[in-house]
């Protein structure tokens, strides 16, 4: 009997050691599963977590070309559709205001005032369904109204720098192609 005590006290010691090294090594400071810990800490028990990257693969590439291209302006990605327009006075202003609320722009270029000069839409493959359509066009209509420009680029992995200054060409007063 006292074998079997001193056996099971044995491996009761050593899964506590290994349990405690396990969590020894989980909790390493700067490790990537202590930042983890830390972003899903809130008392309120909120099922948020940060994203990792703010853009897709082609957001991210487009950007990259606009920022070049456009120096003496100041880009903005995922821009509410309700900041760049306002609903003039109207009876039904809440109605359009919904319609709008929850519509953003992939990016907008604007000038050193910080006016905006020209919406760029970004579609993707998935935006070929007719709902998509529908509500690009309706976005391009709001827009059109707001006196502000839209172009439509196909998204991409990679762009052609290029074709993207030659699209920017009409709507901003930017210089030459230097590569």
């Amino acid at each position: 009997m006292e074998i079997i005590m001193v056996i099971l006290t044995s491996i009761w010691i050593a899964i506590i050691a290994g349990l405690g090294a396990i969590f020894a090594l989980r909790d390493e400071p700067g490790s990537e599963t202590t930042t983890a810990k830390l972003l899903r800490a809130d008392p309120r028990g909120f099922p948020y977590s940060r994203r990792n990257c703010l853009f897709s693969a082609a957001e991210r590439s487009f950007y990259e070309i606009l920022q070049r291209l456009t120096p003496d302006h100041t880009v903005f990605a995922k821009v509410r559709l309700a900041e760049l327009v306002y609903v003039q006075g109207t009876v039904s202003r809440q109605m359009h205001l919904n319609r709008i609320d929850r519509k953003h722009i992939d990016f907008v270029v604007c000038d050193k005032n910080l006016a905006p000069v020209v919406a760029i839409e970004l579609d993707e493959t998935s935006r070929q369904q007719a709902d998509s359509r529908v509500q690009d066009e309706f976005v391009d209509e709001v827009l059109a109204a707001a006196a502000l420009p839209v172009i439509h680029v196909r998204a991409r992995h990679a762009y052609v720098m290029d074709e993207i200054h030659r699209l920017l060409l009409p709507y901003l007063r930017i210089g030459t192609l230097t590569l």
